[in-house]
């Protein structure tokens, strides 16, 4: 296979991963601010206590700052070395290799598509391509 071929497989699968992380950490946040907007409804009416609804704001503003934070760390370097590889722009191999470290710890296909990453990027091959 030539470079350009492991490119374009790398550059599907981050995009893929990229896709599929925004998609569940959003679903998450919006089930997580429902409970805890559910539990500050729930605790205001039992306490009978208007201030007991803070904890239900508090846990969404922990929510958003968590999601948010773990979206930026998981979502961010795939799309962009996704978005570099297709647009063969010369950060791409550094956005590449990452991508492919974040990805590491997401077992299984995380772990195989960051291996196969890290195998092309540091490879002869790949660190020919990386000015693309």
């Amino acid at each position: 296979m030539t470079g350009a071929d492991h490119i374009k497989i790398l550059a599907i699968g981050f995009a893929a991963f990229a896709a599929i992380l925004f998609f569940t950490f959003l679903l998450l946040a919006l089930v997580s601010v429902g409970v805890f907007v559910a539990l500050g409804i729930t605790f205001a009416n039992e306490s009978g206590d208007v201030n007991q609804a803070g904890v239900g704001i508090l846990g969404v503003i922990f929510t958003v700052i968590f999601y948010g934070g773990l979206g930026l760390v998981c979502v961010i370097p795939p799309a962009l070395a996704s978005w570099k590889m297709f647009k063969r722009k010369p950060a791409a191999r550094l956005w590449g290799i990452i991508a492919a470290i974040v990805l590491l710890p997401i077992i299984p296909l995380g772990t195989a598509l960051g291996v196969y990453g890290l195998w092309f990027f540091l490879s002869a091959q790949g660190r020919t391509y990386g000015g693309m």
